[in-house]
């Protein structure tokens, strides 16, 4: 935009960063006052005329009018904002010696309540006492009682008093009304919170119920963890958890007591090749250390028995972690080791043959001995 200068004295501002040539214009000693002042009737398309709408008639106000307006607006402002600080500060003060009036209020009216307990005993000994020297003393405690409770009454009224005039002043008033705002939504909010918490724990749960009526225990186990850290106090969360916990153990421990109660029977009893083959379906390194014990000695003790059978030589058993191992042999004399059965220990498969630097490293597997090496080699 651009200023246009027109023959009836207007001036027209199409570009707001021309205010400071207008200003020189209107500072000029030598410019005609009604070019000054007088106003076009209708502006030119795409102009913008800078008037002042509230101006009195016959009054035009230049920009120096414009911006002292604006200061004493802005003085007020800061007269306001000072005043009010005042205001806030006073009834800070107000409110701090309110709330130091009620705390005195409530002390005297536990300390009334004690002295009107006190008066009623030494009344009732004054009454009731055998001696009358008993009866002297008790009646002297109830005057000073009834005089304690007395001054505790005026106290009282007079801490009341004071409150309540305090409580009356406009500032205050205000304050107490945003404490009881502020304090009605705190109350709001942790009810809201309260009854989403209550949600939370009802929809966990039934979620986890819901997994555990499917046997889907892991979905329950991992579905628990969040509630357990939320909710460790409560009693159902605690119930479910141990359910889970059984559940889990049972489901790795029943198959290897089931394995185990197989292989005391016939017809594993009698063949040690299905033994073997039985025990070595099992993961022992998930099992409790007493039953993955009782699995790999008995595994052991079949696996030489199958040695014998199969007239092979020079057993050895490797077990580098507990209740964890393989046993190899020679299937002739001079011939290669392999492997006889693995226990747990995916490196090793059946017929696998067995570098010799590594095969005999491993104990040899003896009659007799093989559940308590076992137990030996486990526990190194």
């Amino acid at each position: 935009m651009s200023t246009t200068h027109h023959g009836n004295g207007t001036i027209r501002l199409t570009n707001f960063a021309e205010l400071g040539n207008v200003r020189d214009l209107l500072a000029l000693p030598d410019a005609p006052a009604a070019d000054l002042t007088a106003a076009a009737d209708v502006p030119a398309a795409g102009e913008q005329r800078l008037e002042p709408s509230a101006a009195p008639a016959g009054r035009t106000y230049d920009l120096a009018d414009l911006i002292a307006q604006l200061a004493s607006v802005s003085g007020g402002l800061e007269t306001m904002a000072r005043e009010d600080a005042r205001a806030r500060e006073q009834a800070t003060v107000e409110l701090a010696r309110y709330q130091a009036l009620l705390a005195e209020r409530d002390e005297a009216e536990r300390a009334l309540a004690e002295a009107r307990r006190v008066r009623d005993t030494a009344e009732h000994l004054a009454v009731q006492s055998f001696t009358d020297e008993a009866r002297a003393q008790a009646a002297q405690h109830a005057a000073a009682a009834r005089a304690a409770e007395l001054h505790c009454t005026e106290l009282l009224a007079e801490r009341t008093r004071e409150a309540e005039e305090l409580a009356s002043r406009p500032h205050l008033t205000r304050c107490l009304a945003e404490q009881r705002r502020l304090a009605q939504e705190q109350r709001e909010a942790s009810r809201r919170a309260e009854t989403e918490r209550a949600d939370r724990l009802a929809r966990g749960l039934a979620a986890v119920n819901e997994a555990l009526t499917h046997d889907r225990l892991d979905e329950a186990q991992k579905l628990l963890e969040p509630l357990a850290r939320e909710f460790s106090d409560d009693a159902t969360v605690r119930s479910r958890a141990d359910t889970i916990r059984w559940q889990l153990r049972q489901r790795i421990v029943a198959p290897a007591e089931s394995a185990l109660s197989d292989v005391l029977r016939r017809p594993y009893r009698d063949d040690p090749e299905a033994a073997v083959a039985r025990l070595a379906e099992l993961h022992t390194s998930a099992l409790p250390d007493d039953l993955a014990r009782r699995v790999f000695g008995l595994w052991s003790n079949a696996c030489f028995r199958v040695v014998q059978l199969r007239g092979w030589h020079e057993p050895h058993r490797e077990a580098p972690l507990p209740s964890r191992g393989a046993v190899w042999a020679r299937p002739e004399l001079d011939a290669p080791w392999k492997v006889v059965s693995s226990l747990d220990e995916p490196k090793w498969q059946p017929g696998q043959t067995v570098p010799e630097r590594i095969a005999v490293k491993a104990p040899l597997l003896e009659a007799g001995t093989a559940h308590r090496r076992g137990s030996a080699n486990s526990s190194s």
